[in-house]
């Protein structure tokens, strides 16, 4: 009877759709198409209802009961793309990254902020994009790829410094690189070397293995800016390095190995053949225009002459670019392990660098080890955080120095001279300045060995509701150990070589103190942060140096005689800090911050500086009256910004008077004065101002407008003072540094970003930035308007790199001598001379770009990936500072390399001759170097990086135990297109003022990438 009555029941519940008797089993596997593991956490769904969550670590679900009348499954996860599917017995679903939802949150080191609740203007690279970029230094990740940043550098050196500038430069003497946060955490950044016979220098941030970063946050305006006070004004540049996360342990392993060499034909010089024949006919016109010779006397006067200056070696012409420059090449190793459960998250990482550069003793070779740690007891959550690594850096001699590769190659060497002797040996002594920089490499070395370690340790304690208190104590450690040999041999070192030696160590210890609070009440949601900071940082360095040694041990305690010198220097930053952010509806955000900073480099009187910012944002596509445009304006958002940041000095004690012992006078040992106080000294204030509109059309296309304006008051100013009081320790400077100067910056940027395509198979993406930035220098020192500074000149009202030069107009067809206009300020100051005295300089131009940036296309078909990006830079000018080389026939070129602009077809050839581009070739001449002749466009557009990559499917990559399978190419620099007279790289010292720097390299790189 119970039987019956059962049965009866379930054919009602059934009549009625109450029980659905007719189910059915369905499995299956949810991976991540980004990298192939799988998705713990995603959730099923059946019209609308959760009916399952992949709990698995490997992916893996059974659906024991899908409705019959279910025809597909909706499977979604936090940060991708929702996946519908048809349902059958088994099936493998692929999540697809969302990148509007990964786009959404801007780090700022005091918060992380969802993008649509930002009120500042910040520009994110996430780990997608910089994974395919392959490069040594973290300056490298971000060229092209963030609005308002520029790039530039004085050598390609691996390891070298670079430096760059968000939204223009806002000191002179204060410096102007941006304060660089990892992990929350200021950290040292810059050049830590303290030898200058190296255009490269040594770069901390080197040290930092680049595939451990998660993202990269530039931070650009005020309104998080301010929160890091004295040291944010020239912009933040906030790195978030990778850490675990809960489900299965990956074990990822990738490697890469390639070759480089110069990304551009750098300063192109004549061959043996074309130089021959152009110095024949400068001496030919000498003999024609400088004695009067007839044509045949002249002629053979440069017959008899000619082999003083060109003489074709038995052996043939050299070629000193094949002779001095070489392939690099560069291998790369590293492992990870990262995973972890509810309550205990890990990830660590091992990676071996190694890159050798374009020219002999340069190079890198690099180990890192990285660990983070994070664990959850109840309320308390403490973070561990461990980073290692040692770096040994290889430099040479480079700039103007008689050893230098790129000077030897274009200024000092010709085809003429001969590099071996006819046994094969090195010649020691040949070129301009008998010196063999092939001779100098194998005698001269210059290393330095950086250790660096950074430690953090977190721990926040949930105290009740949203309201957390965290501690943090971090350390970040440096030492640099720097030798420089020249032996006995060497022209540098002998007759008893010199060997130096300088270890310099920086330790920085931070803490922070926060109290956090956030809350939702309705549509009103507050976030508040209170902080406490203190920064001990201390310096030290020991110099030591020996010669005269009698044999070939270069240690001090083997040297003839030796001498040294140590230092040590420290400062304090003390840090108070507030912040509340509140915004209501999701339509109307504000931000207001404070911070107030004492730092020990700056007099009791004027120690603390107080910086503060407010900012507000309004979400109008949120507002009834925006209903109607949703379909088309799907998002958008204007923001306002204003506030305060500092600088503190560069100097540790500009304020105090400094005294050294040690100083000899009349041969007794004393006292003297070494720096000059100015108790006076204050913070630069920087003030910036910035308006932005983010727009979002069709949920495919999104632009961002940002206006800006900054202003740097109080400017610090090294003021020069006479040596005749005594101050005379050149190692402190000649000058006091006072607060006199403004600079001014403006511009605008523009972001573009566009989803081309979005299928299961096929997807590609575009962005385009645009940069414009204008340079005013407002007030220098309070007595001059100008300051000439070889080609610069620094005057009020104009750019602080404008260009003061005589200004060329051509060649006289008469004489065939340069042309300048006069200039004079008179009714005829376009009136032109070939006597230079009578013409007067005038600003021709300056190195600030009108318009850069970069372009950026990625994607992805099935397996396949493309990923490049182009950078640009329009309406700058650079100064070819080589002024050797300017003299249109004098010594230097007679003894020495012939520039490839120097063509006898663009030469004056002979009175009304009024075609000629170029003046009258003649022996002995001696032309204008401070021309607008010689001023250089710095148009370009490069191929920055490329990386095309091929992934293992998911179905065979699983049959071989691995969950992710890749191989990749990539590649740097590879195509550059420029203005024809720019004979030097793009990426220049940041003045624009050029002589013979390193080019960059053009790298190609092939690499694998598994997971396990």
């Amino acid at each position: 009877m119970r039987r019956k009555l059962m049965l009866l029941l379930t054919c009602l519940l059934i009549g009625i759709g109450l029980v659905n008797a007719q189910t059915s089993k369905v499995t299956g596997v949810v991976t991540s198409e980004e990298d192939g593991l799988p998705v713990v956490g995603a959730s099923i769904m059946v019209k609308g209802t959760t009916i399952g969550t992949v709990t698995d670590l490997d992916g893996k679900f059974t659906l024991p009961n899908v409705p019959s009348s279910a025809e597909t499954l909706l499977i979604s996860f936090v940060g991708m793309k929702q996946q519908e599917v048809a349902v059958k017995p088994h099936v493998v679903v692929v999540l697809h990254p969302d990148s509007e939802i990964l786009d959404e949150v801007v780090v700022t080191g005091y918060g992380n902020f969802k993008k649509a609740s930002f009120t500042g203007a910040a520009s994110t690279v996430n780990t997608g994009n910089l994974e395919n970029v392959p490069v040594i230094s973290v300056e490298e990740k971000l060229s092209g790829s963030v609005p308002g940043v520029s790039l530039s550098s004085s050598s390609s050196n691996p390891g070298a410094v670079s430096s760059i500038r968000i939204r223009g430069m806002g000191s002179i003497n204060a410096g102007n690189d941006p304060l660089y946060v990892i992990d929350g955490t200021p950290v040292t950044s810059g050049n830590v070397s303290e030898f200058t016979y190296s255009d490269a220098g040594t770069n901390i941030l080197a040290t930092l293995n680049t595939n451990d970063i998660e993202s990269i946050t530039v931070i650009k305006d005020a309104a998080a800016a301010s929160l890091y006070g004295s040291r944010a004004a020239n912009g933040v540049i906030v790195i978030t390095t990778k850490s675990g996360s809960q489900g299965k342990t990956k074990v990822n392993f990738r490697s890469d190995w390639g070759f480089s060499n110069m990304a551009i034909n750098y300063r192109p010089q004549l061959s043996g053949d074309e130089r021959r024949e152009l110095l024949w006919t400068g001496l030919k016109n000498y003999g024609l225009y400088g004695q009067g010779a007839s044509e045949a006397e002249a002629a053979a006067f440069a017959d008899s002459n000619i082999d003083s200056f060109a003489a074709k070696p038995a052996n043939g012409w050299t070629d000193w670019k094949d002779e001095l420059f070489k392939t690099g090449g560069h291998q790369n190793y590293q492992v990870s392990v990262s995973g972890g459960g509810q309550n205990t998250q890990f990830y660590s990482s091992l990676s071996y660098t190694k890159q050798d550069g374009i020219i002999q003793n340069q190079g890198l070779e690099r180990f890192t080890g990285n660990a983070n740690l994070t664990h959850t007891f109840k309320r308390l959550t403490v973070q561990v955080t461990s980073q290692f690594s040692k770096m040994i850096q290889k430099k040479t001699n480079e700039g103007t120095s008689y050893a230098g590769a790129v000077a030897n190659y274009a200024f000092f060497q010709s085809p003429s001279s001969t590099p071996y002797n006819e046994d094969g040996s090195l010649n020691n002594g040949c070129g301009m300045f008998g010196v063999n920089p092939l001779y100098e490499f194998q005698h001269s070395s210059d290393r330095a060995t950086i250790i660096k370690a950074f430690n953090t340790v977190k721990a926040t304690y949930n105290i009740w509701d949203n309201l957390n208190l965290s501690e943090k104590i971090s350390y970040d450690y440096m030492t640099n150990t720097n030798d420089v040999l020249w032996d006995r041999y060497s022209n540098n070192g002998g007759p008893g070589g010199v060997m130096q030696r300088i270890i310099n160590r920086n330790e920085q210890l931070n803490t922070q103190t926060q109290l956090t609070y956030n809350k939702a009440f309705g549509e009103h949601n507050i976030d508040a942060l209170l902080g406490f900071e203190t920064e001990d940082n201390k310096y030290a360095y020991n110099y030591l140096s020996g010669q005269d040694y009698p044999g070939d041990l270069y240690e001090f305690t083997n040297a003839g005689s030796t001498s040294a010198d140590s230092n040590i220097q420290s400062y304090r930053l003390t840090s108070f800090l507030g912040r509340v952010n509140y915004d209501f509806g999701g339509k109307y955000y504000l931000s207001a911050s404070y911070r107030t900073d004492g730092s020990s480099r700056l007099a009791r009187d004027n120690r603390w500086g107080s910086f503060w910012s407010v900012s507000g944002a309004w979400r109008f596509t949120h507002e009834n009256f925006m209903e109607s445009t949703k379909e088309v304006l799907t998002d958008g958002k204007l923001r306002l910004s204003y506030g305060v940041n500092g600088t503190q000095p560069s100097v540790y004690y500009g304020y105090m008077n400094l005294y050294k012992y040690g100083q000899k006078y009349n041969g007794i040992s004393g006292m003297g004065i070494i720096g000059i106080a100015n108790p006076d000294l204050k913070w630069e204030k920087n003030k910036t101002f910035n308006v932005g509109l983010d727009l979002t059309f069709l949920n495919r296309f999104a632009l961002t407008f940002d206006y800006y304006q900054r202003k740097t008051s109080d400017l610090i100013y090294d003021l020069p003072v006479s040596q005749v009081g005594g101050y005379y320790d050149s190692s402190y400077g000649y000058y006091m540094p006072v607060n006199v100067g403004a600079l001014k910056n403006s511009g605008v940027e523009v972001t573009i970003q566009t989803t081309n395509f979005q299928t299961d198979d096929f997807s590609w993406t575009t962005s385009l930035n645009i940069g414009h930035n204008t340079n005013e220098l407002v007030t220098l020192n309070g007595e001059q308007n100008e300051i000439v500074s070889g080609p610069l000149i620094h005057r009020i009202g104009e750019a602080y790199y404008s260009y003061y030069l005589y200004e060329y107009a051509g060649v006289d067809p008469q004489t065939g001598k340069e042309l300048f206009y006069k200039n004079d300020g008179t009714a005829d100051a376009r009136q032109t001379t070939t006597n230079v005295s009578e013409a007067n300089k005038t600003i021709v131009g300056k190195h600030d770009a009108k318009v850069e940036g970069g372009l950026t296309n990625n994607l992805k078909w099935k397996w396949f990936d493309l990923g490049f990006t182009f950078t640009y830079s329009l309406g700058g000018d650079a100064f070819d500072y080589a002024t050797w080389q300017h003299s249109d026939g004098g010594t230097h070129l007679y003894n020495g390399a012939v520039p490839a602009y120097y063509t006898l077809e663009d030469m004056w050839t002979g009175p009304g001759d009024t075609s000629a581009k170029l003046p009258v070739f003649q022996y002995g001449n001696n032309s204008q170097s401070m021309s607008s002749r010689w001023l250089m466009s710095t148009d370009y557009l490069r191929l920055k990086n490329l990386t095309f990559g091929v992934r293992m499917p998911q179905s065979w990559s699983n049959k071989i135990g691995m969950s992710n399978a890749r191989i990749y190419f990539s590649g740097s620099n590879l195509l550059t297109w420029k203005s024809k007279g720019l004979t030097v790289d793009p990426e220049m010292p940041v003045s624009g003022v050029c002589t013979f720097e390193t080019p960059a390299l053009r790298t190609f790189t092939f690499g694998i990438e598994l997971t396990f």
